[in-house]
């Protein structure tokens, strides 16, 4: 559990900024007051300037568009409690490398103290290889990793400097936000918080429309196709400027565009309060699967809520921003906000949908530390479709396909173990262990403690540790607590270890009515045991172990089937079950 002692430092972020979609500039201010709640005396402060991956000579892990990279990000103004602080000349006060900006205090900033920093800022969109952010079209763009961010001070690495470039994603403080977007008359704008001007904004049609969501079922066409030829949707043609505001939360992004369509509903997450959440869908008029993600994101929520984790969606907000380009398949999750494509199936929206609003638990309500152990974050919201995808979805299998990646890889020179730091992953090892890996782990320690036990335990971890940065271990302290047992047994091999999972039927003693199999555990990944007897009159026998059968470190068991003496085959596993060699996974007398 936290300690008496624990603390987070905190910033107050009052932003103005504005979108010139023609010139894809995106153009701000800042005022942020930052507190340092920790026991240490600051001599610096540390900003995440994330467009700087797009700077000419900025590290990256994977290519970009060549007509993308630019200058980065133009400051033109800063200061620190109004002492102005020269940008340019000043070598011995800003020092930037990478994505990261230094700022030496002229005066420390003491325990229990805050600075006000204020900061103009300016830089170009990327259009040909948008990473997470950018423009999409002309008229589309999704804003994230776009303003001048104080890096998170930690009473385990101190500041975080671990650059961005591109691969991993968060590490953020908790922090409060006052938005104010301009944006051209004929736009809309959706973002991170709650809209506070909208019957300013919108028409008085619109807005009836959109407060009707808020308490509504159904789904509602907020702006619909007339809307847009008709530009009825907007109050006035003046630029507009949308006022949003969120509180405690890791990260702020927003989304504009001039041609979208607009629906909404609600979800009642909490019954015992009957609160309700505001539900959007935005996306292009020509999108292929779009039109139906509002009431799938409804029934997301309304599941994760109620049963599984069973936690109450924290937020008062989600929108889903379809980005358009049908090669773009992909999704990106934001706090309150989610930025993904287009697919052709209906099992696969569904998956994309539930795994990025799986991500407002992990990591946005925790805050987790995604730069180094990113197994914390998509690893669940890679889990989380396991259970819910087959209820939207019933003939899906998400289960099988990720076993498949997994099993193809485990094992090989690349495949790495988990507790090593995500950001010293390659891609080629990356998504194994921050997907696959976790999420077959916490799909096989929930089927061997059981549903409710499970379900249990990871509400109480997120009930400890939420608004705050859990670190892996108080992730398997508290399942230890809560379950009563030492599961360092299944937490070594799975998180820390190189290795593999790999059982074998390695003799079978067939008697009058009983089929003995002993099965040996080859790898050292425990998992679980599913034998089938196949028989001549065409019946079978299924027999199945949870991973529980190796806790206590053996090598080897002994499974009982009934059956006789007309056996015709056994197989051991089935596609839930990852086995690197499934040619010792058959017997045939």
């Amino acid at each position: 559990k936290p300690g008496k002692n624990y603390c987070l430092n905190h910033s107050e972020y009052d932003i103005k900024v504005t979108l010139v979609p023609s010139k894809l500039l995106l153009k701000g201010k800042a005022q942020i007051i930052y507190a340092n709640n920790s026991p240490d005396t600051l001599n610096t402060i540390v900003m995440r300037l994330y467009p700087d991956l797009y700077k000419k000579g900025a590290a990256r892990d994977f290519a970009l568009d060549p007509a993308d990279i630019n200058d980065g990000v133009i400051i033109s103004y800063l200061s620190i409690d109004d002492q102005e602080i020269d940008v340019d000349l000043n070598e011995s006060a800003i020092k930037r490398s990478g994505t990261n900006m230094t700022i030496n205090l002229d005066t420390p900033l003491n325990p229990g103290h805050t600075i006000d920093l204020v900061i103009d800022w300016r830089y170009r969109l990327p259009l040909k290889r948008p990473v997470r952010t950018g423009a999409y079209s002309d008229s589309a763009f999704f804003i994230a990793y776009w303003y001048p961010q104080i890096a998170v001070y930690d009473d385990i690495d101190g500041w975080d400097m671990i650059n961005y470039d591109g691969l991993v994603e968060y590490y953020n403080d908790f922090s409060d936000f006052e938005v104010e977007i301009t944006a051209p008359d004929d736009y809309l704008v959706w973002a991170t918080g709650e809209l506070q001007n909208a019957d300013e904004i919108l028409s008085d049609e619109t807005f009836k429309q959109l407060e009707k969501a808020r308490n509504s079922d159904e789904v509602i066409h907020v702006v619909d196709r007339e809307n847009l030829a008709t530009m009825s949707h907007f109050e006035d043609s003046n630029p507009h400027k949308w006022e949003y505001t969120a509180d405690y939360i890791p990260d702020f992004a927003f989304a504009a565009a001039n041609y979208f369509l607009w629906d909404a509903t609600s979800a009642n997450v909490d019954e015992n309060e009957d609160r309700r959440v505001l539900i959007n869908a935005v996306y292009p008029p020509e999108s292929p699967d779009f039109h139906e993600v509002a009431q799938i994101s409804k029934k997301i929520l309304e599941y994760m809520s109620i049963k599984f984790p069973g936690v109450p969606y924290p937020y008062q907000v989600m929108t889903a921003f379809n980005r358009p380009g049908s090669a773009r398949g992909g999704g990106m999750e934001f706090p309150m906000m989610i930025n993904d494509g287009s697919h052709a199936t209906r099992a696969k929206t569904v998956g994309l949908t539930i795994h990025e609003i799986a991500h407002t638990y992990f990591p946005f309500y925790l805050g987790t530390n995604e730069r180094k152990y990113s197994f914390m974050d998509e690893g669940w919201a890679h889990m989380f479709p396991f259970i819910i995808q087959p209820v939207l979805e019933p003939a899906s299998d998400p289960i099988s396909s990720s076993v498949k990646t997994y099993t193809a890889r485990a094992g090989q020179e690349s495949e790495l173990p988990m507790m090593i730091p995500s950001n010293s992953l390659g891609r080629a090892s990356y998504r194994i262990a921050a997907y696959n890996r976790p999420g077959i782990a916490y799909h096989i320690l929930r089927e061997m403690l059981g549903e409710e036990t499970f379900d249990k335990a990871l509400r109480e971890f997120i009930d400890r540790w939420h608004g705050k940065h859990p670190i892996p271990y108080d992730f398997f302290f508290t399942f230890n607590q809560v379950v009563g047992e030492d599961l360092a047994w299944f937490w070594k091999p799975w998180f820390f270890e190189h290795g593999y999972p790999d059982i074998a039927i390695s003799g079978v003693e067939v008697a009058d009515q009983l089929i003995k199999v002993k099965v040996a555990k080859k790898g050292n990944i425990p998992v679980p045991v599913k034998l089938t007897a196949y028989f001549a009159d065409s019946t079978k026998n299924e027999v199945s172990r949870t991973a529980a059968v190796w806790r206590n470190g053996n090598s080897e068991i002994t499974i009982e089937i009934p059956g006789n003496s007309d056996l015709l085959k056994l197989e051991l596993g089935s596609g839930h079950i990852p086995d690197v060699n499934r040619d010792n996974d058959v017997f045939i007398p």
